[in-house]
C-alpha cells in the first residue's frame, strides 16, 4: 500500500465542483457494478420509452477514444454525480526488437484448445477436413461442415467447439493443422530476443514455409505496454473532464473490472494495483498492489473497507488502501462480492469462487459456509432468497434460501448446457429475470416455477432494470432489447441497433443509457418524448 505525493494526472478541462457523495446519494446512482445495490435494478425515476424505434438508435453524445477487448478490457462505466467513470488498462503497442507471442496472436492464428474432444475426436475432425470434397460450396458446403458437427460432437463440444470445427471444415486443407497450432499456443508469453530468433523457432517447428509465413505474419514487430487508467467524462456532453494514469502491465482483456464510486473516490482495479482516485480531481488518494496482475474483479465498498478479487478475496481500508485480511478459501479473481443481510441479523460477504460460492464475515474474512456454485456471475438477493447462475453441473440458474448459524439450503435450480454462465440475473416483485445463458428467462423466486422463456442469442453482459422493463444486450453487442418486467407473458417491447460491446453492462443516468463501444463510450436518450 502507498500513499502517494505528486499523482500522475492529466488535467484536461477545468473541473466542475461536486460535493463528496453520501450514503444517502448513492442509492439514487450507478455508481458501481450492477448499480448502486449491486442487483442490476436502477432506482432512476425518470420514464423511459415504452419501445424502441427499428433501425439504429442514434448517440446524443460521443466520447474520445478509448480502447477496449485486448487494448483495454471489458469495464462497465458507471455514473456518480452527474459524471462517466470508467477503468481501462490502456494497451498501446511501441516498436522493439523483441518478438512475442501473446493471447491475441494465438486467437489470431485460429488455435482453439481440443482438450475438451480429446485426440480421438480431435484426429477424426482433421482427417474429415483434410479429406473433403473440393468441389463442395457455398450452402451445400454449409451444411456439410453443420452435418459433421451435429453427428460428432455431443452438445456440450458443440456449444463451445462447434462454430470453429465448422469453420475448419469450410477451409479445408487450407487451414493449418490443430498440432502446429498447439505449437504456436505453447510459446505465448515466451519472448524472444529478436526477429532473428524467431525465425529459427519458425523454421524448425514449421518446415511448410506457406504455413510459416501466415504465423510469422501474426506476429507483431512491437510490445504492447498497459497504463492503468480511470478516465471521468461529463455525463451531459462526453466531455473529458480528467484522466488518471498509472505505469501498469498490459494484461489484454482480463482486467476489465468495474470502478465503484464512493464518498467521493474512485476505486478502480488496474492491471497491478487497487486505486483510489479523488473523484472530482482525479488525484491518486492511494494504491495497493495486487497479485496476480490481470484481477478482472469490480470492488465493493462498504463500511469503510473495500473487497475484490484477486487470486484470492481480500479486503483493505478505504481510508488508506491498508490491508485488512485476504482469505485464502476464495480462489479467482474474475468474479465480484457482494453483502447479504439475512433475517437473523447477520450481513455475510458472498462471492463466486473459482469452484463454489461461499459466505464470509465481512470484519474478518473467516468462512462461514460454501455451497455449490462458483463462477463469473454475481450473486442477487431478495431478502433471505439468493440467486446466483452458475455453469457448475446441475447448478444452473440456482435459488438459495438463508438457515440461522448454517449454509444456506438449496430451494430450486434449473440447469442446462450453454456456453456461457456468465451473465448475472435480477429479481424484481417476486421473481428472477436471466439474460445470459442463449435464453431470455422468467421464473418465480418463491418456488422456481418457469414463468416464460425464450430462445434468444444473449451476450456475457448482465441485464438491468429501468422504470419496469429490461435492458439486455444480444448478438454480440449489436442490439438493444427492451423486455416489460411482466411475469405473465414475454413482452418484447422493441430491439434497436447499438453496436455495444459484448460484456460490458450499460449505465443508466436521468432516463439516458451510457454504453462501452469498442473504441468510445455513447449516451442514448432513452426517455418519454
Amino acid at each position: 500500500m502507498e500513499i502517494p505525493g505528486p499523482t500522475m494526472l492529466r488535467r484536461i478541462a477545468p473541473l466542475a465542483v461536486i460535493s463528496c457523495l453520501s450514503a444517502a446519494t448513492l442509492h439514487a446512482e450507478w455508481n458501481q457494478w450492477r448499480g448502486s445495490q449491486r442487483n442490476g435494478v436502477s432506482d432512476d425515476s425518470t420514464p423511459i420509452a415504452g419501445s424502441l424505434p427499428e433501425g439504429s438508435l442514434t448517440p446524443i453524445w460521443e466520447s474520445g477514444t478509448i480502447p477496449s477487448d485486448h487494448d483495454g478490457g471489458h469495464s462497465s462505466p458507471v455514473v456518480s454525480g452527474g459524471r462517466v467513470y470508467l477503468s481501462v488498462v490502456w494497451h498501446t503497442r511501441v516498436p522493439s526488437e523483441t518478438r512475442l507471442i501473446d493471447e491475441e496472436v494465438v486467437s489470431a492464428v485460429g488455435h482453439r484448445g481440443t482438450n475438451q474432444l480429446g485426440p480421438e475426436l480431435t484426429k477424426k475432425m482433421e482427417d474429415a477436413r483434410k479429406s473433403r470434397p473440393g468441389s463442395t460450396r457455398g450452402t451445400a458446403l454449409d451444411e456439410a461442415a453443420k452435418k459433421w458437427v451435429d453427428d460428432n460432437f455431443n452438445e456440450e463440444q458443440k456449444l463451445v467447439l462447434g462454430t470453429w470445427a465448422e469453420q475448419r471444415f469450410k477451409q479445408g486443407k487450407n487451414a493449418i493443422d490443430v498440432e502446429l497450432l498447439d505449437k504456436v499456443a505453447k510459446r505465448q508469453n515466451k519472448p524472444f530476443a529478436n526477429a532473428a530468433e524467431m525465425m529459427t523457432w519458425a523454421e524448425a517447428e514449421f518446415p511448410d514455409a506457406a504455413v510459416r509465413e501466415r504465423i510469422l505474419k501474426a506476429i507483431p514487430d512491437t510490445l504492447k505496454v498497459g497504463r492503468d487508467t480511470i478516465v471521468c467524462l461529463d455525463g451531459q456532453t462526453g466531455k473529458e473532464l480528467w484522466k488518471f494514469e498509472h505505469e501498469g502491465q498490459p494484461t489484454g482483456r482480463r482486467t476489465s473490472g468495474t470502478p465503484a464510486v464512493v464518498d467521493g473516490k474512485v476505486y478502480a482495479v488496474g492491471s497491478t494495483h487497487l486505486y483510489a482516485v479523488d473523484a472530482e480531481k482525479g488525484s491518486l488518494v492511494w494504491k495497493t498492489e495486487l497479485k496476480p496482475a490481470g484481477a478482472g474483479s469490480s470492488p465493493l465498498v462498504n463500511d469503510d473497507k473495500v473487497y475484490v478479487m484477486a487470486g484470492g478475496l481480500m479486503c483493505v481500508e478505504a481510508a488508506t488502501g491498508k490491508s485488512l485480511w485476504t482469505s485464502k478459501d476464495v480462489k479467482g479473481d474474475t468474479a465480484s462480492p457482494i453483502l447479504w443481510k439475512t433475517s437473523d441479523g447477520k450481513t455475510t460477504l458472498v462471492c463466486n469462487a473459482n469452484k463454489g460460492l461461499i459466505g464470509l464475515d465481512p470484519t474478518t474474512g473467516e468462512k462461514r459456509w460454501e455451497v455449490e456454485g462458483g463462477g463469473q456471475s454475481s450473486p442477487v438477493i431478495e431478502g433471505d432468497h439468493l440467486v446466483i447462475f452458475s455453469g457448475t453441473q446441475d447448478v444452473g440458474l440456482r435459488c438459495y434460501l438463508a438457515q440461522k448459524d448454517a449454509a444456506p439450503k438449496t430451494l430450486w435450480s434449473h440447469w442446462w448446457m450453454s456456453r456461457r454462465y456468465t451473465g448475472s440475473p435480477i429479481i424484481h416483485e417476486g421473481h428472477v429475470y436471466l439474460m445470459c445463458g442463449g435464453k431470455h428467462q422468467c421464473v418465480s423466486l418463491a418456488d422456481g416455477k418457469v414463468k416464460w422463456q425464450e430462445d434468444v442469442e444473449s451476450t456475457i453482459t448482465s441485464p438491468l432494470l429501468v422504470d419496469g422493463k429490461i435492458l439486455s444486450i444480444e448478438q454480440n453487442g449489436i442490439f438493444l432489447r427492451l423486455i416489460k418486467a411482466d411475469p405473465t407473458s414475454y413482452q418484447l417491447l422493441g430491439r434497436a441497433k447499438v453496436e455495444a460491446m459484448w460484456c460490458p453492462t450499460p449505465a443508466p443516468y436521468d432516463g439516458r443509457l451510457i454504453v462501452r463501444r469498442k473504441d468510445k463510450v455513447v449516451c442514448f436518450d432513452l426517455r418519454q418524448k
